[in-house]
């Protein structure tokens, strides 16, 4: 290639549960990216089984540790700063990377210099790894930090520098989103600092939609901390009324942005999906064919 590859920082928070680990740390090591630095940050698993799978890979590992913490935003925080990769993203146990997803991302901040955050399409899938649902990146927009239609956190990587910029710290200066939505956190300290989001347009990762995940256990407080996230950076956020209508007017902004990219096959597939069902397939071969 005719340009360097960045060092990408790809940092694992995980404790106690084994079940989906050794497939997330595959998906990375996989992914044959020539300047890679994968750390591992346990929260001090009493499940010496999590402990195992991670010694299992730690030759490949620019290290890992597992000490007791607040939640999984320390654990993230704790290996960033211990990393020295320009491009940075975190990558939770029971989600994995697709095929090629790394290559993409640190060949676009290498054409482009000026790429505050990179992200690109995701998958939902379940805990077998079967396609639930695709999310499509869209062109970057404010308003997008309300909703999820536009940046998915495991499928956005950003600059070491603008992290640095706006403070560090996932979690928030006083650990306000140390176990609830730290990437809403550093994502509207990334928005005020006018970042500069360019978008990719691959599938780089899977999310998995399971029983055991926050948001499934914990949807309202996960909610509640979102709110009171807006509110602090954006006050207009303050009055009950604002969000639903946010959440309407970004909706039509989806829809119409994936028409101007052509993706208007996928909002016909979306809707066959929502309204009639469909099949499900393997995440891991089912996108960027």
């Amino acid at each position: 290639m005719s340009f360097r590859w960045p060092k990408i920082t790809v940092v694992t928070p995980t404790f106690n549960r084994v079940e989906y680990l050794e497939e997330c740390i595959q998906s990375v090591l996989s992914q044959d990216y020539p300047n890679l630095e994968y750390i591992i940050c346990d929260g001090g698993s009493k499940n010496t089984a999590v402990l195992d799978v991670i010694r299992k890979y730690e030759k490949h590992l620019a290290w890992w540790d597992s000490k007791p913490d607040r939640g999984h935003a320390e654990a993230i925080r704790r290996g960033f700063d211990g990393s020295t990769g320009e491009i940075m993203a975190w990558m939770c146990s029971d989600d994995f990377y697709l095929p090629g997803a790394l290559r993409a991302v640190g060949k676009l901040f290498a054409e482009d210099p000026k790429a505050d955050v990179v992200y690109g399409h995701s998958t939902i899938v379940d805990d077998g790894a079967r396609l639930l649902k695709e999310n499509r990146a869209i062109p970057y927009c404010e308003w997008g930090a309300f909703t999820t239609c536009c940046l998915y956190q495991p499928a956005a990587f950003w600059t070491r520098r603008i992290y640095d910029q706006v403070g560090g710290n996932v979690g928030g200066p006083n650990w306000e989103n140390v176990v609830y939505e730290p990437n809403v956190e550093l994502l509207c300290r990334f928005q005020k600092s006018k970042t500069r989001f360019v978008r990719v347009p691959v599938f780089l990762t899977a999310m998995r939609n399971h029983s055991g995940t926050v948001c499934s256990t914990q949807y309202q407080k996960v909610r509640d901390v979102s709110a009171r996230t807006f509110r602090r950076y954006y006050p207009i956020c303050g009055h009950p009324a604002v969000l639903p209508v946010i959440h309407f007017v970004m909706r039509f902004y989806q829809v119409a942005a994936l028409l101007c990219q052509n993706d208007g096959p996928f909002v016909v597939r979306e809707l066959r999906r929502k309204f009639l069902g469909a099949g499900r397939q393997k995440a891991h071969s089912s996108v960027n064919a």
